[in-house]
């Protein structure tokens, strides 16, 4: 069918376009400006009722805007896998651990059979040469006490657990309570004006874990007592 171009045909157009721009910009939209992009496209699908062109053309605009969402999901959609780590960490550690990516001045690049291996220090930080590290988790980190001479005490992963009532720990703290360890996501942001990209984690009790959940500004954010950790190494590095 040929189109002209009458006051139905742009109101047509125009409708399409707010579709398409509604549905695709999710991808840039976040908290409540998904929804306004919702609104904007839920317009231009009134806008294309109204403009009173055929069923056909009626379809074509519910859904070409749905093909390019998918078509633009399946392209930057990052199907890599993310590399595991073994988590050296000083016997009796307590807190969050972060390792700083992507750091010219950092520790050289080591694997333990094909997995990363990070040893931060008793602050629990360690800067290293390691690229980011994203995608999604096939094999989990592994995470160990250790002495500095080489003994290990293997720490359970939360994350492998169903529920905490399956802890079968070896390594408890002084009240008794049993320590794990957490695997965190990895974070590529900023620090006020520094930019880090790292990975992070927890070790300690669940009671531990659940007050770190609660305070700490992660993944959405970086805590700004890292800010001088970074400046003060890079600044050491130069």
């Amino acid at each position: 069918m040929k189109l002209d171009f009458s006051s139905m045909n742009v109101l047509y157009a125009l409708g399409l376009f707010l579709a398409i721009g509604g549905c695709n910009s999710v991808f840039l939209a976040e908290g409540n400006l998904m929804y306004i992009a919702g609104g904007v496209y839920l317009i231009g699908q009134v806008l294309v009722w109204l403009s009173g062109l055929s069923v056909f053309h009626k379809l074509l605009a519910f859904l070409l805007p749905a093909v390019i969402f998918v078509s633009i999901y399946t392209i930057t959609n990052d199907n890599r896998v993310r590399e595991p780590a073994v988590w050296l960490i000083p016997e009796g550690y307590n807190g969050p651990l972060y390792v700083f990516l992507e750091e010219d001045c950092g520790q050289e690049e080591k694997l333990e059979n094909e997995y990363r291996l990070y040893n931060p220090d008793r602050e629990g930080h360690m800067f290293t040469r390691f690229g980011a590290n994203p995608g999604l988790v096939v094999l989990p980190s592994e995470f160990y006490y250790t002495d500095g001479k080489g003994y290990r005490v293997h720490l359970q992963n939360l994350t492998e657990l169903q529920d905490t009532s399956g802890f079968n720990p070896v390594w408890r703290d002084s009240t008794g309570q049993p320590i794990f360890a957490y695997q965190g996501e990895g974070v590529k942001g900023r620090i006020g004006e520094t930019k880090v990209v790292l990975e992070y984690a927890f070790v300690g009790t669940y009671k531990d874990y659940l007050e770190f959940v609660r305070s700490s500004p992660l993944p959405d954010s970086l805590p700004a007592a890292l800010g001088p950790v970074v400046d003060i190494f890079r600044a050491d590095c130069k």
